[in-house]
């Protein structure tokens, strides 16, 4: 468990703020999916004047500092840190998150979950804050049970003090509602309180009578002293959070039949996400009703929707990789400085296609190591071969050259992303297997399109997405297309600019690549004619 400067300015998964039971219960989530957990808790448990923890399945009657030492000892067990500190302040953004603590720390987190810093704020009568956590009590469920039969005053000081009442009622035959001066109680509730034998004491108590540190009852407003075993009260429930003001996150306040409950943290109900991406919160900073057990809980599950969301960063961040590992120049550069990448045959769609068309200039997009050139020479066409891969031209016009159709072979660093073909045009534009994410062919090949003449053919060929269906292609669904979501990239010339000759699902057999075995592979091809 790491308590000091061991604690160092490496980024984490998550900062948690609050190592009360709500963080702990995050921490716990987060840190069994393996995730970098920092807990930073200042040490001031809003359960820490109660001698006894209730209603917490497994533990009860467990002493409030010693269930958060057993939970800081467990989680510790699964690599989660705890520093004791405070934090003042939160700002960047997500993943590029910095915490700032009183003690002049500063630590990056990928996503903060803010648990702690939620207050009880008390009447100003005097003793009741001395008494608060032993006698003073406000949940019916946490304490009620200790006071059951003994004489209890319910100090009435908001309009919703009646749903107090009723609840200690349930626990006892002597209850007494004293109500502080301006506050009306619904007519309904006094109606119900009296017919279940309930009184009431007007005026705000004058203090706690307390005689060997054992309280004796309330001084009312009258003088008189009502004799009482305990004392109950609905403090306004604060949550503390101007660590995330740089942020622009504020508590907002909760009401309650018009009355002021405190002020809470706004969170989705589900995820516990909060406005600002990147930061949650859990617990009582969330909602102000919450038992310890359901704090532990809320925190427990919001910890769980953290990892996923990290885990969804995590996975789109591999995908950009991948993505620009394969889709981008680099990668491509290194492949074909390698080992021979192509068998240096022609593709068949484009020797049963160009069959058909005379010779002529010809524009091969992404020519590899220039299979689809060579063989376009051989047919008698002139062809400027393209790719963004310097390494791709370098063996095409090596390969060329031993064919002896080096001088029919002009070769062109081009990323068809960004490129205009100017004044330029091409008999035959024929683009063998590009591939781009998330519809990117589409606006491929519309410039492609650009690039043909009058009565010049367009011929797009890739993989279809039938062949995930077939066990191929794993991981690249993303960019494989049909020949239908290419026609669009026409449209913009007008319904009179092409005439469409071809566009459907193509079959044909190959080797699979890593079984040996002869497969039925399915390509998109789309064959158009440039009329104008």
């Amino acid at each position: 468990m790491t308590t000091t400067d061991e604690i160092d300015n490496d980024t984490w998964d998550v900062v948690v703020v609050g190592g009360g039971a709500a963080g702990l219960g995050a921490a716990m989530a987060l840190g069994r999916s393996r995730r970098s957990v920092l807990v930073v808790d200042a040490g001031e448990p809003r359960n820490s004047p109660a001698g006894h923890a209730h209603n917490y399945l497994g533990r009860e009657a467990v002493d409030p500092r010693r269930l958060l030492a057993d939970g800081r000892a467990e989680v510790a067990a699964y690599g989660v840190e705890l520093l004791d500190d405070r934090v003042t302040a939160v700002t960047g953004e997500t993943d590029a998150f910095v915490v700032t603590t009183a003690g002049g720390r500063e630590v990056r987190a990928r996503r903060v979950l803010a648990t702690g810093g939620v207050v009880d704020e008390l009447p100003a009568v005097p003793g009741l804050a001395e008494r608060w956590g032993t006698d003073v009590l406000h949940c019916p469920y946490c304490h009620g049970w200790e006071v059951r039969d003994r004489a209890i005053a319910v100090l009435a000081t908001s309009p919703v003090a009646g749903h107090h009442g009723l609840l200690f009622r349930q626990l006892s035959d002597d209850v007494v509602v004293v109500v502080a001066d301006g506050v009306e109680l619904p007519g309904d509730d006094v109606e119900r309180l009296a017919a279940m034998g309930v009184r009431f004491e007007p005026g705000t108590p004058r203090e706690l009578v307390v005689e060997d540190d054992r309280l004796v009852g309330l001084r009312l407003a009258d003088g008189s002293l009502l004799a009482r075993d305990a004392v109950v009260v609905a403090p306004r429930v604060q949550v503390r959070a101007d660590f995330l003001s740089p942020l622009g996150l504020a508590p907002e306040p909760v009401e309650m039949g018009g009355a002021l409950l405190g002020s809470v943290l706004r969170v989705d109900p589900m995820t516990g996400a909060t406005a600002v991406p990147g930061v949650f919160a859990a617990g009582n900073a969330t909602d102000v009703s919450m038992t310890l057990m359901a704090s532990a809980a809320h925190g427990n599950r919001v910890g769980a929707f953290v990892n996923a969301d990290l885990a969804a960063a995590d996975a789109a961040r591999a995908v950009a990789q991948r993505r620009a590992d394969f889709f981008e120049r680099p990668a491509w550069e290194e492949r074909y400085s390698s080992d021979k990448v192509w068998s240096g045959r022609v593709n068949p769609v484009l020797a049963a296609e160009a069959a058909t068309l005379s010779p002529g200039r010809a524009l091969d997009v992404g020519c590899g190591e220039g299979g689809d050139a060579i063989w376009l020479t051989q047919q008698g066409w002139q062809v400027t071969a393209t790719d963004f891969a310097e390494a791709a031209l370098r063996r095409t016009e090596q390969h060329a050259a031993d064919a002896g159709v080096g001088d029919l072979v002009a070769t062109r660093l081009v990323d068809v992303r960004e490129w205009d073909a100017g004044d330029e045009r091409w008999d035959l534009v024929s683009s063998q297997f590009v591939h781009l994410p998330d519809g990117g062919m589409v606006d491929v090949v519309r410039r492609l399109a650009a690039a043909v003449a009058p009565g010049g053919t367009l011929l797009v060929v890739g993989h279809h997405p039938h062949d995930l269906e077939r066990g191929l292609r794993h991981g690249h669904h993303m960019s494989l297309h049909t020949a239908e979501s290419l026609l669009p990239a026409l449209e913009a010339d007008g319904p009179d600019a092409w005439e469409v000759e071809a566009c459907d699902a193509r079959p044909r057999t190959q080797t699979h690549p890593q079984t040996g075995e002869e497969m039925e592979t399915v390509d998109a091809v789309l064959r158009a004619r440039r009329i104008r």
